[in-house]
């Protein structure tokens, strides 16, 4: 086993006894620092919420728990030792953490590189790896640029943030030999504690790993009990249709109903429809999302949001139109607002209420 750190190569022996001098980039020197503590069996770690529905979160994570969820993982994919890993995402967020915990406890051979949109132009291409973890951008980006590199990935999971239609089309049609998830998960419950598979035959649904229990509240909001939570549960604000014990179907965050007259609206509904019928529009790749503005008379009013382009008033209206045919007619936005740029975390999840609000100050 060996760890590829900003071009050089680690033996775990140096990195358990500290014979390694820090590279001044804050990234590989953070890296550095958590493998010499975990290898040297330090019992509780300090990790952040990404933010993406409110203030970050500061959350104490024990050993056992991220231990927990590295066996699920590595049991549900097949991870074997020397395995090839790339670790391409922010690692001081869960899911890039918990990739170097499944490299240390399961001897993986793994690069680490700084997040980057491009991240195989950054590793030799004689290299196949067995398992990555990557953001949509960074899968979109590789299908377009490095797409040879990409096909020989054995396992991806996907996580940080929804993947539009467009990408999800287009991960079936060229990743055929590779086996890729979409993941879900948080920093409470130490990464993914569910896994959907993207195919052509796919179910459409998540599916648990080993050890975690589901349930619903009165809300219809998942609840998470498992190992990897050290067996406290987790209450989340994410609306699921409960399929079984171990499966469900994601439907969209409670936080993002809009309440327009008395009628619920569910954001995501709207925006799995308008994202598909765009891309059937010539506009494959664009990013969207719908939220609630005040209103006099309704309280609150849908709006679509669109990032970085200006449609066309025959656009709008063909949009607007087919849309009417997806959703209720209550369901369909009063209106697109053109944005030059959504606010987003640092794992590109949009902040959709600092988005809005920021919008109505420009106003």
């Amino acid at each position: 086993m060996y760890l590829h750190i900003a071009e050089k190569e680690f033996k775990i022996n140096d990195l358990r006894n500290g014979n390694f001098q820090m590279y001044g980039e804050e990234h590989i020197d953070n890296v550095l620092i958590f493998c010499f503590e975990w290898l040297n069996g330090k019992e509780e770690f300090t990790m952040q919420s990404s933010g993406s529905t409110g203030n970050p979160k500061t959350i104490v994570i024990k050993r056992n728990q991220m231990e927990a969820s590295a066996k699920a993982t590595a049991k549900v994919l097949g991870l074997k030792e020397n395995d090839n890993s790339l670790i391409c995402i922010n690692t001081e967020y869960i899911g890039g953490r918990m990739m170097l915990v499944r490299a240390l406890e399961f001897n993986l051979n793994t690069w680490i590189i700084s997040p980057s949109s491009h991240p195989l132009s950054k590793v030799p291409t004689t290299i196949t790896f067995d398992f990555i973890a990557m953001v949509p951008l960074q899968v979109q980006s590789s299908i377009e640029n490095e797409l040879s590199q990409l096909q020989k990935v054995k396992k991806i999971i996907i996580g940080g943030a929804p993947i539009s239609n467009f990408l999800k089309e287009q991960i079936i049609l060229v990743l055929k030999a590779t086996a890729v998830y979409m993941t879900y998960g948080m920093t409470e419950t130490v990464s993914h504690i569910a896994l959907k598979k993207i195919c052509e035959n796919s179910d459409n649904l998540y599916h648990t790993i080993d050890g975690v229990s589901i349930n619903v509240d009165e809300r219809n909001c998942l609840n998470i009990i498992a190992p990897m939570s050290d067996y406290q549960k987790v209450q989340t604000n994410d609306v699921v249709k409960l399929i079984s014990t171990t499966s469900f179907e994601w439907l969209g965050r409670v936080d993002n109903i809009i309440n327009s007259g008395g009628v619920k609206i569910q954001a995501e509904k709207i925006e799995s429809n308008a994202i598909k019928i765009l891309s059937d529009m010539g506009y494959s790749s664009v990013s969207i999302f719908v939220g609630g503005i005040p209103h006099s008379l309704l309280g609150e009013q849908a709006i679509l949001f669109i990032e970085g382009i200006s449609l066309t008033t025959d656009d709008q209206n063909t949009l607007l139109q087919n849309l009417s045919k997806k959703v209720g007619k209550f369901e369909v936005p009063k209106q697109i607002i053109s944005i030059g740029s959504f606010i987003k975390t640092d794992t590109m999840k949009i902040k959709r209420k600092e988005t809005i609000n920021n919008y109505l100050a420009s106003q």
